[in-house]
């Protein structure tokens, strides 16, 4: 048995190393030069934030779900925006920097063998530290603000099955990107076209019951990214458990792009250096 084989038997445990190295790498490289060096990790998301919050909260006047603490206003609405932001900057930059990840590490792969998904998995963790800098702030607010309940402790389970999820969505289009490089063009555009309609930046209760004949709200609802940001606001916004069949939705869906993470990379991860 050679070693490319004994290598590829090896659990994701044991590939732990690897992975945070990789993180480790994409993190010094991200900011290596800049002069804000990590600030801009939080002031590029506060920038969109604000231009969103102007835009759809002071022109649009979007309303957002009460907050328990029962504060007002447009910086109430930054608030709730902010909440989605989090959990949807994380989900797409994490797929990005995978696929680039991926294709980044293809002199390294081709020269020793290694898990493909140390690469893509090590980017996702990589966004994942800037996105606990980003909850970590907005719980800060939200303490000001005394928004604070019990139901902050469910973000642990909550942020595994995000972490799950999300990992796993980047480990299979990162596989499939290298071979089919449009992949990573088309999925940009859908990433694009699914941030407007997964309800980020506007309230879901303004979605008609039925359009065209097709149940609009449900649909929309229905969509992963829309059930996991809903339960993180239930979380930290509206201090509420979160309904079981949210939790159910957002474990099935975890669990489903986990699953599909094995047997791809299983049917296509293996011998990727050749490939890239």
């Amino acid at each position: 048995m050679n070693k490319t084989n004994v290598r590829s038997r090896r659990s994701f445990w044991q590939e732990w190393d690897l992975i945070q190295a990789f993180g480790q790498r994409d993190l010094k490289s991200k900011f290596k030069g800049t002069v804000l060096g990590w600030l801009w990790s939080l002031v590029v998301p506060l920038a969109s934030l604000g231009i969103y919050t102007l835009i759809f909260g002071g022109l649009f006047k979007m309303v957002p779900a009460t907050i328990a603490s029962r504060h007002e206003g447009i910086g109430i609405f930054a608030v709730w925006l902010f909440a989605g932001l989090t959990v949807w900057g994380f989900f797409q930059n994490s797929i990005n920097a995978g696929i680039n990840g991926l294709l980044g590490s293809g002199g390294l792969l081709q020269k020793v063998y290694f898990p493909a998904y140390s690469a893509v998995l090590g980017s996702c963790l990589a966004i994942g530290v800037q996105s606990a800098i980003e909850v970590g702030l907005l719980l800060v607010v939200l303490l000001c603000l005394t928004n604070v309940s019990w139901t902050w402790l469910l973000l642990v389970p909550f942020l595994l099955l995000l972490v799950v999820f999300t990992g796993a969505i980047s480990v299979i289009l990162s596989i499939w990107n290298i071979y089919v490089r449009d992949l990573a063009h088309l999925v940009g555009v859908f990433l694009q076209l699914m941030f407007y309609a997964t309800p980020i930046i506007y309230n879901p209760d303004i979605v008609p019951e039925s359009v065209w004949g097709l149940p609009a709200h449900d649909l929309i609802q229905a969509m992963p990214m829309a059930q996991f940001i809903s339960l993180f606001r239930s979380l930290v916004y509206s201090l509420q458990p979160g309904a079981i069949g949210d939790w159910l939705s957002c474990c099935a869906w975890a669990g489903i792009a986990l699953i599909g993470a094995v047997l791809v990379f299983r049917r296509w991860g293996a011998d990727l250096g050749e490939r890239i």
